[in-house]
């Protein structure tokens, strides 16, 4: 089962450049002790003003060996330390989110570049209904383009709630996705009916970019 760990920053006013040169410099730093890392920028949604650092892990007992590591490491700690007292961005999100399916495995050979996500609170006594949808969401999303990963957020800023992001190799690829999905009737049909009578309400949305240059 795999984890991934969102932490975010919202840039202090007039410091982005600033915010962009230390989240490079992190992303370096993090690649270089074995992590996967991904910096992503909100473009569209609640998060903009935003850069998060994703990483990615195999399990809980890989994150749990990627803090250690960190917290070991005297670059990285005089790193951070440094970028904190810098005031370029201030903390807002450290998020822990596991798969929905432990099966799921990321494609090494699919980049990605841009990501569209939604968050959501299922209500209550209605979980298991919501997965069933978001199970028929994903069949739909692969046939148009897309790929889903729907993960649970086990600790964080919206903890028990369902994040549902899925994955493009660029914002070209998005853009056509997100035109097909517009004219398509069983994906129209499919969302028309769970906003009929929806089993989750939804926490936030948005468009993020990798910024890394990958």
């Amino acid at each position: 089962m795999g984890v991934m760990n969102i932490v975010a920053f919202r840039t202090a006013p007039g410091r982005l450049e600033d915010h962009l040169a230390l989240t490079a410099g992190a992303t370096e730093r993090l690649r270089g002790l074995g992590l996967a890392a991904v910096p992503m920028q909100a473009l569209v949604g609640a998060d903009v003003g935003t850069i998060s650092m994703v990483v990615n892990h195999a399990s809980n007992a890989d994150y749990v060996a990627g803090v250690a590591k960190l917290q070991s490491d005297a670059g990285w700690q005089a790193f951070y330390a440094d970028a904190m007292k810098s005031q370029a961005a201030e903390l807002v999100e450290n998020s822990l989110f596991s798969d929905l399916d432990p099966s799921f495995q990321p494609d090494p050979g699919r980049p990605l570049g841009a990501v569209l996500a939604t968050q959501w609170a299922p209500k209550a006594g209605r979980l298991t209904e919501f997965i069933e949808r978001v199970g028929q969401a994903g069949e739909h999303v692969a046939r148009m383009g897309g790929r889903q990963r729907p993960m649970q957020c086990v600790i964080g800023a919206h903890p028990l709630t369902i994040l549902i992001p899925v994955g493009f190799e660029d914002l070209d690829a998005y853009g056509a996705y997100a035109d097909t999905a517009a004219a398509d009737p069983a994906w129209q049909e499919l969302w028309g009916g769970f906003v009929a009578d929806p089993s989750a309400d939804l926490v936030r949305s948005g468009i993020y970019v990798n910024i890394s240059g990958d």
